[in-house]
């Protein structure tokens, strides 16, 4: 198996061991057009014993079932394929299913291969999905693939999305909470300034530490993250900016231990929410399975998404990380 340090472009992508087919391939239909990226990359030859192909209930759109067809008309010379529907709000019935499916695949396998593709995952569903592979993986190999977008229609210049709908612990990452402490706030920053600020807001921490990736996928997006986030930076403060990795999930697992087992942060409750790019969120739970204390994962769902804003186009593709 490929040991790898950082992320690794790929133009195609083979199984995990070569002349053997992998036993799951998962990936997730979205009305983004990246959605398509990994699966127009697998070679000819690639095969999988079983294809999970994802698809959320909340997500309807003709450029969804659009993208979803191209990806079954590609992923029908691959393996057997198996549609399971996920409702936005209620993953957990439909992780508990995922994860009988990949038992059922590997149970006579003593080294079970996995891909899953990472790209258009809600952040907090994928968390849950890793915690629940930790119970499973055994011996296997996990190989994560993500797609980044083209671009995004920044010139409208307004959010993912807007507001709040609900704030709540992500199951399973509950963690210690010593209530005689007082909390801080890390909020791993993207696009989504309104939402961010929400949190911030409803959450009324102790202190606070805006996340933000650097390098970012492009050149000429340095910056844009800072700017889609002016309003909570004018509030925090600029001095609690750090900046972590945008692509690379083993260095953000390195740098969240730096940053957050100082001994001024550790003085407090951690409450960690992800706002980031999805190999941000894969490091998130490399960091949280060395089980760091006090702290706990939330996530705050939007109360509405701006579709106008989707990611554009289908950008390079990478395998993040071998686990």
């Amino acid at each position: 198996m490929l040991k790898m340090t950082e992320p690794l472009e790929c133009q195609t992508i083979t199984t995990i061991a070569q002349g053997e087919p992998d036993d799951v391939f998962i990936c997730c239909g979205s009305p983004e057009e990246r959605c398509k990226g990994v699966t127009q990359k697998l070679a000819p030859d690639y095969h999988s014993r079983i294809v999970l192909l994802l698809r959320y209930t909340n997500h309807d759109s003709e450029k969804r079932e659009k993208n979803i067809q191209e990806m079954k008309e590609r992923l029908e010379t691959v393996g057997k394929i198996r549609e399971i529907i996920i409702d936005e709000e209620k993953p957990i019935p439909v992780v508990r299913e995922i994860i009988r499916e990949i038992e059922k695949y590997t149970e006579n396998h003593q080294k079970p291969k996995i891909s899953i593709d990472i790209s258009t995952m809600i952040k907090w569903h994928l968390l849950i999905l890793l915690r629940a592979l930790d119970f499973v993986k055994k011996n296997g190999i996990l190989r994560f693939l993500y797609t980044e977008p083209q671009d995004y229609i920044t010139d409208l210049f307004q959010p993912l999305s807007f507001g709040i709908h609900s704030i709540f612990p992500i199951p399973t990452y509950s963690g210690n909470f010593d209530f005689s402490k007082n909390s801080l706030l890390v909020l791993i920053l993207g696009y989504e300034g309104d939402r961010a600020l929400a949190l911030y807001e409803e959450m009324d921490p102790t202190e606070c530490l805006l996340l933000v990736g650097k390098p970012a996928y492009h050149k000429e997006w340095e910056g844009r993250t800072e700017k889609m986030n002016k309003e909570i930076i004018n509030t925090v403060g600029a001095s609690k900016i750090r900046y972590i990795h945008s692509r690379n999930p083993l260095a953000v697992s390195q740098q969240l231990r730096e940053l957050l087992s100082s001994p001024t942060n550790l003085q407090y409750n951690q409450i960690i929410s992800p706002l980031g790019t999805k190999p941000q969120t894969l490091g998130l739970y490399l960091y949280l399975s060395t089980n760091p204390s006090n702290t706990v994962l939330i996530y705050g769902s939007p109360a509405r998404h701006n579709e106008l804003f989707y990611s554009k186009g289908i950008g390079r593709s990478w395998v993040l990380a071998y686990l």
